[in-house]
């Protein structure tokens, strides 16, 4: 291997590391957000309006600390992938069409559009299904069955 490529590697690994901490550090406000969006899409009627507060207290009162923690497989598993190739693939792409280092903003940003846009293509069915855990979990909280409560929604016209 030759020295750029273990820089590369190390790279990788330490982007790949701290999106998966900083990933894991914010999961729950993640949690949160979506509970909250999803929180008027009910099949029951909703007696009063919901706060992150509540909803994070029902999610610990129904299933403890690791239910903050509910879907956080594909994020992780989406952020392993998605920031090495938005960051890295960002430094191949600058390095490989730009041929000074004062490259002009506008490059840049196309530049760093096309890469970020690579890594979503490769890490959206990661977001998806992280997102449908969040939701699935607050189903079977409201006693449904995962997967029900998308099809019992009218769709809009």
């Amino acid at each position: 291997m030759k020295n750029g490529d273990n820089a590369d590697v190390k790279r990788i690994m330490l982007t790949s590391l701290s999106a998966m901490a900083a990933e894991t550090t914010t999961f729950p406000i993640d949690l949160l957000k979506t509970r909250l969006q999803l929180h008027g899409v009910s099949i029951k009627p909703v007696s009063r309006a919901a706060s992150a507060y509540s909803i994070a207290f029902q999610i610990l009162r129904d299933d403890g600390v690791l239910g903050m923690y509910k879907g956080l497989s594909p994020a992780i598993f989406r952020h392993m992938f998605y920031t090495p190739i938005r960051i890295v693939g960002y430094e191949h792409l600058r390095r490989n069409f730009v041929s000074d280092n004062s490259a002009s903003f506008y490059s840049k940003a196309l530049i760093g559009g096309i890469s970020g846009a690579i890594a979503q293509v490769i890490a959206s069915p990661a977001d998806l299904i992280k997102v449908r855990m969040q939701a699935d979990s607050r189903a079977v909280s409201q006693g449904l069955q995962p997967g029900t409560q998308v099809s019992l929604m009218p769709l809009p016209r």
